[in-house]
């Protein structure tokens, strides 16, 4: 079997995130989420776990980040018609508060290659 990494095992994983405007129930749990740097995943669900993700992404204040995503100004199409949907979503994240740049960049690309996002390929691709 293979070993995840430490960054992978202490993550939080499958918090799933609600936003009364996208769910039947009116639920919103997004001021639960810590206001602190953090690397987080994106992700649908499927059989009762997460999956397809869609996101993996850095930022400085993780509800912030998440409350902007629900947002119809959202700037990247892929994200923003998976998060305006009714679908749920969850959240995956490694609070980061004072690390380095480079500690950051490579949570990231260990994530990327391990989440395989969806919406950061479409980003990534030239036109």
């Amino acid at each position: 079997m293979e070993q995840r990494s430490k960054t992978l095992r202490e993550k939080v994983s499958d918090f799933r995130i609600y936003k009364a405007d996208n769910n039947l129930d009116e639920k919103d749990n997004l001021d639960e989420l810590p206001e602190e740097a953090a690397v987080y995943a994106i992700s649908g669900r499927k059989n009762g776990t997460p999956a397809n993700c869609r996101l993996v992404n850095y930022a400085d204040n993780l509800r912030e980040a998440i409350k902007r995503h629900f947002s119809t100004a959202e700037p990247q199409p892929c994200l923003r018609q998976f998060m305006q949907s009714i679908k749920i979503k969850t959240v995956d994240y490694l609070l980061m508060p004072g690390a380095s740049e480079e500690e950051v960049a490579a949570v990231l690309s260990e994530w990327k290659t391990f989440y395989k996002p969806e919406c950061n390929e479409q980003l990534n691709q030239v036109f």
